[in-house]
């Protein structure tokens, strides 16, 4: 009798366990299904097709890498598809420029990472194109030089305005800063030549950004399509700690590294009598902060422009944040500015930065051109 009912019990196990088996063999089968689907049908990674010769991006000695001239690439992914082209003094720029400026007009040196190249965006429709077009139709003789690089910070961008000025000759040099310039910059004694992280494709060959499973990347952008989740899983990351309203000492570190690069920039365009202003544009994660006015405890979404404005303030140039206004933006149209999984600012977010920033530079036009015309003429 006893050994009827081991064998029972026995038999009992098999039969659990087969099941299990047979359970997590289904599952596995659909998980496979769905993921090819999504490999194949929705892929979740970003295409990079060279229709040039070689990648965007070249490695250099002195900064680090630049744009490639005369690069020219296809970018597809979930969220859009673009094509890059850089001209043959490595801008992503229509026109070429040299040292002598067009009589009546103000040159404007915008120098950043890949916000400002137009990362996700056909050339029209990114904010430095837009801000010319804008300032333009009102009257004002402007020409804005695009030289955004992927992949640079403040440090780089220092580096780069040394190297271009003099060939440019630009009236206002304006660096472009986003959060991560604090979290990159280091000294200026330090060498560059060591490989470049950053999340663009500008230095990639042949190798595409890949997820192992396209199916994760598609669930985790469902995820942060929510505002409330998006702002929870951004703060489980290291970057919380840039925007805490007690930061830490490594923090406090960079931001002093931070201004003495600004320092130098301004000190810089000083000699060369040029007028120095940084234009401040925010995270995906500061705009929905602010705009749903949630702030976390412990968190200040205005924590990085609050300081280094001060600091500007201090040095004598001027710090434009776009924070305020996208935000605002975002709360009273609840139209997305940002790639939601990119992170990049999207058609509509070019659109309300470049607006933003001509009403902020519009009247200092104004300004450097009645001061010219009112100069005397050389005997």
């Amino acid at each position: 009798m006893r050994r009827h009912d081991n064998r029972c019990g026995i038999a009992k196990v098999f039969s659990v366990v087969r099941s299990f088996l047979v359970s997590l063999v289904i599952a596995a089968v659909l998980f496979a299904g769905i993921e090819t689907i999504i490999r194949f049908g929705f892929p979740q990674t970003l295409s990079t097709t060279l229709l040039g010769e070689d990648s965007l991006g070249q490695r250099d000695p002195h900064v680090g890498h630049t744009n490639r001239p005369n690069a020219h690439a296809r970018v597809t992914g979930p969220e859009f598809d673009v094509e890059y082209m850089v001209n043959e003094q490595g801008y992503r720029d229509a026109a070429l420029y040299t040292a002598d400026k067009p009589e009546g007009v103000t040159r404007v040196l915008l120098l950043g990472d890949s916000f400002t190249f137009g990362s996700g965006n056909d050339y029209a429709d990114i904010w430095p194109v837009l801000l010319e077009n804008n300032l333009q139709k009102q009257g004002h003789g402007i020409e804005v030089i695009k030289a955004g690089v992927p992949g640079f910070d403040t440090r780089r961008e220092v580096l780069y305005l040394e190297r271009l000025y003099d060939d440019l000759q630009p009236d206002i040099v304006a660096f472009v800063f986003l959060p991560n310039d604090l979290f990159t910059n280091t000294p200026i004694t330090e060498t560059v030549d060591a490989p470049v992280q950053q999340r663009d494709d500008g230095l990639r060959t042949k190798r595409d950004k890949k997820s192992s499973l396209h199916s994760v990347t598609l669930f985790k952008r469902m995820l942060m399509l929510n505002d409330s989740l998006y702002e929870r899983l951004y703060l489980l990351t290291g970057r919380r700690n840039y925007f805490s309203t007690d930061p830490n000492s490594e923090v406090l570190s960079q931001f002093d590294e931070t201004e003495k690069l600004l320092q130098r920039a301004n000190a810089f365009c000083t000699e060369k009598g040029c007028e120095f202003m940084v234009l401040s544009i925010p995270q995906q994660f500061q705009v929905l902060v602010e705009a749903r006015a949630t702030t976390p405890e412990g968190v200040d979404a205005t924590a990085i422009d609050t300081r280094l404005e001060a600091f500007a303030t201090e040095e004598g140039f001027q710090w434009i944040s776009l924070l305020p206004e996208l935000a605002k933006n975002y709360r009273e149209q609840s139209e997305p500015l940002y790639y939601r999984f990119d992170g990049h600012m999207n058609q509509a977010g070019n659109r309300v930065a470049a607006e933003i920033i001509s009403e902020a530079l519009k009247d200092r036009l104004a300004q450097r051109n009645a001061a010219v015309n009112s100069e005397p003429l050389s005997q």
